[in-house]
């Protein structure tokens, strides 16, 4: 599986995924690959989504948009 989402990407690494593999993409972008399975990834981006790491990134971008 595929993700462009670095926090998601770094929430895996804290689960204890390892990265296979990556690409660097435009933009100051990165495509990082796990070898999780379809079933697997659906409950890790469900979790993610409740997780204390996705709400410092809502913070975050609350933040941003205060600035920006």
């Amino acid at each position: 599986m595929k993700t462009t989402d670095l926090w998601f990407a770094s929430y895996l690494l804290l689960k204890g995924f390892k990265v296979t593999d990556f690409d660097i993409l435009e933009s100051r972008k990165c495509k990082f690959y796990f070898d999780i399975s379809n079933e697997e990834w659906k409950k890790l981006r469900i979790d993610y989504a409740d997780s204390e790491v996705n709400k410092i990134k809502q913070k975050q971008n609350e933040l941003k948009d205060l600035i920006y």
